[in-house]
C-alpha cells in the first residue's frame, strides 16, 4: 500500500538513488506516510458505501445481555467499526439499524407496543452497543455483520477506492 501510495502521490523516486529521505525528529518519511495511510482508510471504513468495504460476521465476538423486557443489547466488538447487519434468531429480517438515537423512531422503540416486531425488528445504535428491539423467543444472536479492517493489518477495499487518494 506504501509503495501505490507514493505512486499516486507522484513520491516515487526518478533515479537509483540510495539516500533515505528523514523528518527532524528522526520519524522516517515512510512512517509518517504509514500514519497518513492509516488516517485515510479509518475515514474510508467509516462513511464509505458498505459494499466497497471489508465486511466480517462478529457474531461470535459480540457481548449480548437480555434486558428481560424484550430489548437485547449487543456490545460491538473492538473490530466493528460500524454495523451493517444485525439479526437475531426468530425474526423474519435484519434488523433497521438507526443511527440516531434519539430521533423519533428510535424513541417509539422503548413502547412495547409499537416496536418494530420480528417483521420489522429496529437496532439502535448507542456508542458501541447495539440495543435490539422485539425479541422473539431465545432471541439468540444470528448475524452481526460489521465494516471491519482486516485482522492482519492489511488494506482490503474495492479498487474504485484508490481514485480518493488526493
Amino acid at each position: 500500500m506504501l509503495r501505490e501510495w507514493k505512486r499516486r502521490k507522484g513520491m516515487l523516486p526518478v533515479t537509483t538513488s540510495t539516500m533515505t529521505v528523514t523528518m527532524e525528529n528522526s520519524q522516517s518519511l515512510d512512517e509518517q506516510l504509514m500514519s497518513e495511510i492509516d488516517d485515510w482508510y479509518s475515514g474510508l471504513l467509516m462513511t464509505e458505501h458498505p459494499m466497497m468495504l471489508p465486511q466480517r460476521d462478529l457474531k461470535g465476538e459480540a457481548k449480548v445481555t437480555d434486558n428481560g423486557d424484550g430489548t437485547i443489547d449487543v456490545e460491538l466488538p473492538a473490530a466493528c467499526v460500524r454495523p451493517i447487519a444485525v439479526r437475531l434468531s426468530g425474526w423474519k429480517r435484519a434488523a433497521r439499524i438507526l443511527e440516531d438515537s434519539d430521533g423519533a423512531m428510535a424513541r417509539m422503540q422503548t413502547s412495547r407496543y409499537v416496536r418494530g416486531g420480528s417483521c420489522g425488528p429496529i437496532a439502535v445504535v448507542r456508542g458501541r452497543k447495539l440495543t435490539l428491539y422485539s425479541k422473539v423467543g431465545e432471541g439468540e444472536l444470528s448475524e452481526l455483520t460489521c465494516i471491519a479492517a482486516p485482522a492482519d493489518g492489511s488494506y482490503e477495499m474495492e479498487r474504485g477506492l484508490l481514485f480518493s487518494i488526493i
